[in-house]
């Protein structure tokens, strides 16, 4: 299963797709992302994904925007959510 991301992973919305990844994400099974609609995307955004990442295993990447990827590398956290080196775009 992948789970699309809104256009907007912001602080004001974590706590909605938390809930939302909570009850789709079967625990130990990983979990497919497809963030290539993601426009804006903050600090609290990243971090939701990377909890996520700790949590189920490696993301399997459907998509990924060039605003996650940016703000990824911008704070060091493209290796940890396995966007290094080129990840599916």
């Amino acid at each position: 299963m992948v789970i699309e991301l809104p256009e907007r992973l912001t602080i004001a919305e974590a706590s909605a797709l938390r809930d939302r990844l909570e009850a789709t994400v079967v625990p130990g099974a990983g979990v497919g992302i497809d963030a290539s609609k993601v426009t804006e995307v903050d600090t609290a955004g990243l971090q939701l994904l990377l909890s996520v990442a700790r949590t189920e295993g490696p993301i399997a990447w459907a998509g990924v925007s060039d605003a996650v990827r940016g703000a990824a590398q911008l704070i060091g956290l493209d290796g940890p959510l396995g966007l290094a080196g080129g990840a599916p775009v």
